[in-house]
C-alpha cells in the first residue's frame, strides 16, 4: 500500500507556492522598496529645507522612479531612454604565423610632418 502512494504524482496543496506576494498591482518587494525610497526622498528634501510639500513630491517622484525601474518589464522603460541597441557582429581575420610576420619585415608609418 505504501509503494502505490509513492508512485502517485505530487499534488500541489498551496497554489501560491513559488509566486511573489502582491499588494495591489505591485509585488511585495517592489512595494517595500518604493516605501523605503519614498522615505529617503522625503528625508533628503527636508534636510535641504524645502518644506513638507516639496518633500512629499520628492518622495513620490523617487518611489515612482523605483517602481518603473523595478517592474516586471523594465526594458520597456529603458528602450525609450536608449532606443538604439548595439549590433555586435563577428569579424574574421586570416591567420598568419609568427614566422611569416618576421619575413615580411617591419612596416613603419610614414611621417606626416
Amino acid at each position: 500500500m505504501m509503494s502505490e502512494y509513492n508512485k502517485s504524482p505530487v499534488k500541489r496543496v498551496n497554489q501560491s507556492l513559488g509566486q511573489n506576494a502582491t499588494i495591489g498591482i505591485f509585488t511585495g518587494f517592489q512595494f517595500a522598496v518604493a516605501l523605503f525610497m519614498f522615505g529617503v526622498g522625503f528625508i533628503i528634501a527636508i534636510m535641504f529645507g524645502v518644506g513638507i510639500v516639496w518633500g512629499l513630491l520628492a518622495g513620490v517622484w523617487l518611489s515612482a522612479t523605483v517602481i518603473i525601474l523595478s517592474g516586471k518589464r523594465p526594458y520597456l522603460f529603458w528602450s525609450r531612454v536608449f532606443p538604439s541597441v548595439p549590433a555586435f557582429t563577428r569579424g574574421y581575420i586570416r591567420y598568419s604565423s609568427p614566422q611569416n610576420k618576421k619575413r615580411a619585415g617591419e612596416k613603419k608609418m610614414p611621417k606626416l610632418w
